[in-house]
């Protein structure tokens, strides 16, 4: 099958997974899924914990199979032999041999991978410089931070420049430096691998909103929906932040009342542009300083939810817990 043919890297077509639990139960993980992700996009497959998003996955590569339904990869089942040379893996835990160092550790995987030696190499120096390893190169695994044991691992799995990469959760367990180094990286290999479609699972919205061009997203096995994410979120502003400065005394009340106010004091939040324009108007009246005016858009979470599930301020991302 020819790739003008089959345009979609993977694909699902009323998929069931189910477990049996003891003699008269099951467990219905997958429940009728059905999707298909675009060749060369990035895609987040969302969802709380418990939602099926890594039995997709792990169906998807073969490690099990569905109790129903089809899966191709690049128009094979998972099954054939054939589907596995397209892919790159990177597990949600991955584990090396804590006495190898990560230059040993691309070498031994590139040999399995049956890339000659001199090629295997160069690609090994160019991945390293990729996932900002090469001082570390020749370093033990052992005094590996998590943050780099997942950048080795996202190098393993570009080394045969897949033409699809599987990511499930890459930056799980990641501190905030660690998972915005990981969302840099994502990014980088996108741009550097247009062709390639990065598919990879999360349940922290903002990880998926700043990646992804669609978003799968499952709950309890079903699909609730799959969007791009420019359709879910729309071009339009809806809010406004004003940061203002020199209220007088005696009136930051009244103006107030119709706006939300930061516990900063000095940013609001007004809907909409045309009480933007009274807010401003007010402003002026009364000899107030406006700092900055910044425009918002509905974020992933609340278009999704309609209200954010984490407000807590000390805790700058904010994961699917539903």
């Amino acid at each position: 099958m020819t790739n003008s043919q089959f345009p979609f890297d993977i694909s699902l077509t009323d998929v069931y997974k189910t477990y049996p639990l003891g003699l008269w139960k099951k467990k219905e993980a997958v429940c009728g899924v059905s999707f298909a992700v675009p060749r060369g996009e990035v895609v987040g497959l969302l969802g709380p914990n418990g939602s099926g998003k890594s039995t997709i996955l792990k169906m998807t590569l073969g490690f099990i199979r569905p109790t129903a339904g089809e899966i191709l990869v690049c128009g094979h089942a998972p099954s054939e032999r054939q589907s596995r040379s397209f892919v790159g893996y990177l597990p949600e835990n991955p584990r090396f041999q804590k006495f190898l160092t990560a230059r040993e550790v691309l070498r031994y995987y590139g040999a399995l991978c049956r890339l000659e030696r001199s090629a295997l190499s160069k690609r090994v120096d160019e991945l390293l410089e990729l996932v900002a390893l090469t001082d570390a190169g020749n370093e033990r695994i052992a005094g590996f931070s998590k943050g780099m044991v997942q950048r080795l691992a996202m190098a393993q799995a570009l080394l045969a420049r897949p033409r699809i990469l599987l990511f499930d959760e890459p930056m799980s367990g990641l501190d905030p430096l660690g998972r915005m180094e990981l969302r840099q990286l994502i990014a980088r290999i996108h741009d550097e691998m247009p062709e390639a479609t990065i598919f990879f699972s999360s349940h922290v919205l903002s990880d998926v909103e700043q990646l992804c061009a669609s978003v799968v997203l499952l709950s309890k096995g079903k699909l609730k929906s799959f969007s791009r994410i420019d359709e879910l979120l729309g071009a339009r502003t809806e809010a406004y932040e004003l940061t203002v400065r020199g209220v007088p005394e005696g009136h930051q009340a009244d103006w107030g009342k119709r706006l939300r106010h930061s516990p900063l004091g000095e940013t609001w939040t007004v809907d909409g542009t045309e009480d933007l324009l009274e807010a401003l108007n007010d402003l002026k009246g009364l000899g107030a300083q406006v700092v900055g005016v910044f425009s918002q858009r509905t974020s992933l979470e609340q278009k999704l939810f309609g209200r954010v599930s984490n407000p807590d301020p000390d805790q700058p991302e904010t994961e699917v817990t539903r």
